[in-house]
């Protein structure tokens, strides 16, 4: 449980006791905020935040997705808050029509966060452009274990896709705790 203040419009200010060493600032019933050990949050405020930048490149003739090299790992402070990811990067195709990248969680959910780069030419040279891929998601992943968000590539067929280019542009992924 958690000591409680709440603001009532009926009853006024009421305060309920306990030893958990949590505060619940309320208005009408409805939390707004908290107080705990690892400090103050309230719905919608950001509670950390862990970025990681990578130089490194991977590439895959693959139909089915595999791990590229962008990961973070966050860990959560509360199990209802959610996990607002960022990513991008510079992917291309060689051969093939287009790259798809997407978005595990823990190397075993695919979120189904997509991003899709085409064919990279410069001049006659197919496969030496990088395209840059962005997209973010909101994730609730429901637990306070340490949580792993990773990018994953495959090839729709018929060459090879890429996702980083070994330090000339490099990809990012930000993860953001948010209260719920």
């Amino acid at each position: 449980m958690a000591v409680i203040i709440n603001a009532s419009t009926s009853t006024g200010l009421v305060q309920s006791a306990d030893t958990s060493g949590i505060i619940q600032f309320q208005s009408n019933g409805s939390t707004k905020a908290t107080l705990n050990s690892s400090g103050f949050s309230y719905p919608g405020g950001v509670i950390q935040v862990v970025s990681a930048v990578f130089t490194s490149n991977t590439s895959t003739t693959s139909t089915s997705f595999v791990q590229a090299t962008t990961t973070a790992t966050i860990t959560p402070q509360f199990s209802t808050s959610k996990i607002y990811i960022m990513v991008s990067g510079p992917s291309y195709s060689g051969s093939v029509n287009y790259a798809i990248s997407t978005l595990y969680r823990n190397n075993t959910t695919n979120l189904g966060s997509a991003g899709y780069s085409g064919l990279g030419i410069t001049g006659n040279n197919p496969g030496t452009y990088d395209t840059s891929v962005a997209f973010n998601y909101l994730d609730s992943p429901n637990t306070t274990s340490a949580t792993t968000y990773t990018v994953y590539i495959k090839s729709n067929g018929g060459g090879t896709a890429y996702w980083g280019d070994n330090g000339a542009i490099p990809s990012t992924i930000t993860l953001m705790e948010i209260a719920a």
